[in-house]
């Protein structure tokens, strides 16, 4: 897939740069909390890049090169309407697009005040189109993410689109989907 753009910023995948390996380890999040998000593009993004586990994209600046974010795209799929017979257990399954790892640079945040918003730009400007584009080769009916349980990022991924399922239905996708990496996470998902 060629590079994206738009006005302000383009993407392409980490490891298609020179900049990159410097860029990263720069890259800083705004909330201790979300320090999992730096740590995974440090020190995993490239190794699960080269292996074909995840893609990770780095959102940049159009003038100055300057990295805005990341994220991190991988293939996936929801089990549902699980039933068991006898010895048989079986379910059936929607397969859809996991937003990984989604962040932006707090250094770019702290240089470039006026950029209040740019997650959502950078959602539906770069996520949504390369999800798209992969959603008319293979079959892909939603996109989905983990996201961490602070009420405000919860809100914030509402605003993008993204639901959640009813208690009962989200305790049941979370004994059966959640990595144990992100166990404290809240499953979200809105249909293509």
């Amino acid at each position: 897939m060629p590079m994206l753009r738009n006005n302000i910023f383009y993407c392409d995948h980490l490891g298609a740069s020179e900049r990159d390996s410097q860029d990263v380890l720069d890259f800083s999040v705004g909330d201790r909390r979300g320090e999992g998000l730096v740590s995974y593009l440090q020190q995993f993004a490239l190794q699960d890049e080269q292996e074909g586990n995840m893609r990770t994209y780095l959102v940049r600046e159009n003038r100055s090169a300057e990295l805005v974010g990341y994220f991190s795209l991988k293939a996936g799929l929801v089990s549902f309407n699980e039933q068991s017979s006898g010895n048989e257990a079986g379910f059936d399954t929607l397969p859809g697009v996991e937003i990984a790892n989604f962040a932006i640079n707090e250094r770019y945040i702290r240089r470039n005040p006026n950029s209040k918003g740019v997650g959502l730009s950078l959602f539906n400007d770069f996520i949504v189109p390369v999800i798209e584009d992969v959603s008319r080769q293979i079959g892909v009916k939603f996109i989905y993410l983990f996201a961490l349980p602070f009420e405000g990022l919860i809100q914030r991924y509402g605003q993008y689109g993204f639901m959640r399922f009813e208690a009962a239905r989200e305790s049941e996708i979370h004994k059966r989907l959640k990595p144990r990496y992100d166990s404290e996470c809240i499953f979200m998902y809105q249909m293509l």
